[in-house]
């Protein structure tokens, strides 16, 4: 069944209750959708996209949006015509966003406003768009404007059947090597990650979902599915930048469920301890089940100030995007403080193997590669069948990830598999930063890691070897990166001028790197 058909289901079972509220605390604005509302205006972007734009079954569509209402709205139109949503990081630089439609060669465009300057210098390189439809105000002569679609097209319901083995999405995910590879979910693969978060987390009708983390990840978005499919509610908040504003909208919306990353709950934590904000003036009871904290390696002190703090449970949540995103391994909350440093165990229809480079069961207590296996796996890496190959045999999901499991059958983390730098929830790859830093006249040799941060748990850092004679400051290493097009959350934020190192094969020695830079204890198992 197509998967945004749920949301024709629940306007008739729930048409005046509230779905999506979205939250801007500076300027105490709160937006909000029905069920029937989201339904219609769902339908409207539907009726436009097959009627006025000829959008077919099987047809890709680029979206690029901050998060907001029109997001959910937009990405969920593109399914119920049959096409493929293919939502974009907005982090993208255009580069980034011409390789994806390159990759997918999509019909049309739907984007915010802001993205114009992004979008424009573009344009005329993505040939097979046919309409760019832009969500603002200030809309270009020759593009759509979605608030014209909003006001004339139709309402009535449009659904467009599909097998649950036909593509509903392409996610970009940036991967451990090479530039961000299209992860291919199907419309069964949406569903089985609702059931799944759903039976895990103890969600359904009653749920009330805080989702302030980018929609086009596999995060907030995918760990939200179960209120879409129960008919539940979705707190859409659209800043973070105070402390006060996470716990605000916990207490006024009164969630009951959500996921937040490691610098989101430290910030609030750090103000609690610091006495910025007062807890006696807040009510969580409705906290009926857990605020849960993943995307990256969690410190244990954390979830210590957490469990002395906060009167809510809380939890390690693990998953790529490939495995169907958050909520494929999850540690609860009675775990969080006895088993430091462990992900948990796998959740509901997962299945979880540790091996060898064989493919062979490593003992217990050994470091493998982690696989999974279960309905939540991608479909597919798009249009790259080898690639799809390695990654999914007889039915395994091979991750990447270096992971080791206790006699008890908990899982920790080990190491990446290769050197992936995870930046306050945001996976960097090396080798992009390294490939664009080699142009560089000036720079010899070049390596980057990851270096820790108090916040963002890692940031890139990159060693820069300079050819004799020149001088480089770090100024001109950011500006040169800018200048590339590189976006911005990958430029290195730490910077250092000496001699890479490389093994007596010619590879970069970046353990030893480590080691010299950071210390023994970080990531130099890789």
């Amino acid at each position: 069944m197509n998967f945004s058909y749920y949301g024709i289901i629940n306007a008739k079972k729930y048409p005046q209750q509230e779905f999506l509220i979205e939250l801007t605390p500076s300027k105490k604005m709160r937006r909000s959708l029905t069920w029937k509302e989201f339904n219609e205006q769902t339908n409207k972007v539907a009726n436009y996209l097959k009627n006025k734009l000829g959008v077919q079954k099987g047809d890709y569509v680029l979206h690029l949006q901050m998060n907001s209402m029109e997001w959910i709205v937009t990405f969920h139109a593109i399914l119920r015509v049959g096409a493929v949503a293919v939502p974009l990081n907005f982090r993208f630089a255009p580069n980034d966003i011409k390789y994806a439609a390159d990759a997918c060669n999509p019909k049309v465009f739907i984007f915010g406003e802001g993205f114009l300057p992004k979008v424009q210098p573009i344009e005329g390189e993505l040939n097979s768009v046919i309409s760019y439809i832009c969500i603002g105000e200030n809309i270009p002569d020759n593009m759509v404007s979605y608030n014209e679609i909003m006001e004339s097209s139709s309402p009535e319901d449009i659904i467009v059947n599909v097998d649950g083995e036909d593509p509903a999405e392409l996610m970009f995910t940036s991967g451990t090597t090479g530039p961000p590879k299209p992860v291919c979910q199907a419309h069964n693969n949406l569903y089985q990650i609702g059931i799944g978060n759903a039976l895990t987390y103890g969600e359904g009708h009653q749920t009330v979902y805080l989702a302030p983390h980018p929609f086009y990840h596999s995060g907030s978005f995918f760990l939200s599915f179960p209120s879409y499919l129960a008919g539940g509610k979705i707190i859409i908040l659209l800043e973070l930048n105070e402390p006060s504003y996470l716990l605000d909208a916990i207490y006024q919306e009164k969630v009951t469920h959500g996921w937040v990353t490691v610098p989101t709950m430290s910030d609030t934590v750090n103000a609690v301890k610091k006495g910025t904000i007062d807890l006696s003036k807040y009510d969580f009871s409705h906290v009926t089940g857990s605020i849960v904290i993943g995307a990256q390696p969690v410190p244990s002190s954390l979830y210590k100030d957490m469990k002395e703090l906060l009167p809510f449970k809380t939890g390690n949540i693990y998953g790529i995007t490939e495995g169907g995103g958050g909520g494929t391994i999850n540690l609860y909350d009675e775990d969080v403080l006895d088993r430091p440093g462990s992900i948990g165990k796998g959740t509901f229809n997962v299945e979880t193997r540790i091996v060898d480079e064989n493919g062979k069961d490593v003992p217990v207590g050994e470091v493998g590669e982690l696989l999974l296996k279960g309905p939540r796996n991608m479909k597919e890496y798009f249009k790259n069948p080898e690639m799809t190959g390695k990654t999914l045999v007889d039915g395994w999901l091979y991750t990447g990830d270096l992971v080791r499991m206790d006699e008890d059958g908990y899982i920790y983390i080990a190491d990446r598999k290769k050197d992936l730098i995870i930046r306050g929830g945001e996976n960097i790859f090396p080798v992009e930063i390294e490939d664009v830093l080699r142009r560089n006249s000036k720079i010899a040799d070049v390596a980057v890691i990851g270096y820790p941060h108090e916040r963002l748990v890692e940031i890139a850092m990159a060693i820069i070897q300079l050819y004799p004679g020149e001088t480089m400051t770090e100024k001109e290493v950011i500006e040169f990166c800018s200048q590339q097009g590189l976006a911005k959350y990958k430029w290195p934020e730490k910077i250092v001028f000496d001699n890479v190192l490389r093994n007596v094969t010619g590879k970069i020695n970046k353990p030893l790197m480590r080691e010299k830079y950071i210390g023994p204890s970080q990531k130099n198992a890789g």
